[in-house]
């Protein structure tokens, strides 16, 4: 029987900024999960004007890799990746609405966010904002 199987280098350099806004990681389960629901490997990089973006960066990642696995076996990829990353938005959403920044869409807990799941022989593609995800 063939395993899903990948091979994963990572890196992240904040550049001119004093810190690193990315974040990014791999959850690879064991089985019955691997079969079940795939591999995911998730990037968020916050927003160079806000102070606290690279919170919301590590909170996008983390919650969705954690959070996906947490769904029904039974939902497809698409429909456990949508209602993860939607719960996830209404969570920094609440957070910025009671923050200081409120009212500066600039600031308070923004990120983009891109995920891969590879479930299979099959590819989903996850993406919000401009981070990038490239073959």
């Amino acid at each position: 029987m063939n395993q899903l199987k990948v091979s994963v280098g990572q890196y992240s350099h904040k550049g001119i900024k004093n810190i690193n806004q990315d974040f990014y990681d791999i959850h690879i389960p064991k089985e019955p999960y691997l079969s079940s629901k795939g591999i995911a490997i998730a990037i968020a990089d916050g927003i160079s004007s806000s102070n606290v973006s690279q919170e919301a960066s590590k909170l996008s990642v983390v919650s969705f890799l954690q959070d996906y696995y947490s769904t029904s076996e039974s939902w497809s990829v698409k429909n456990s990746a949508n209602k993860v990353l939607k719960a996830t938005n209404s969570w920094l959403y609440s957070q910025n609405r009671q923050n200081q920044y409120h009212l500066n869409k600039d600031k308070g807990f923004i990120c983009t966010f891109s995920a891969l799941i590879l479930k299979s022989n099959t590819a989903h593609i996850f993406h919000i904002g401009d981070t990038r995800i490239y073959r």
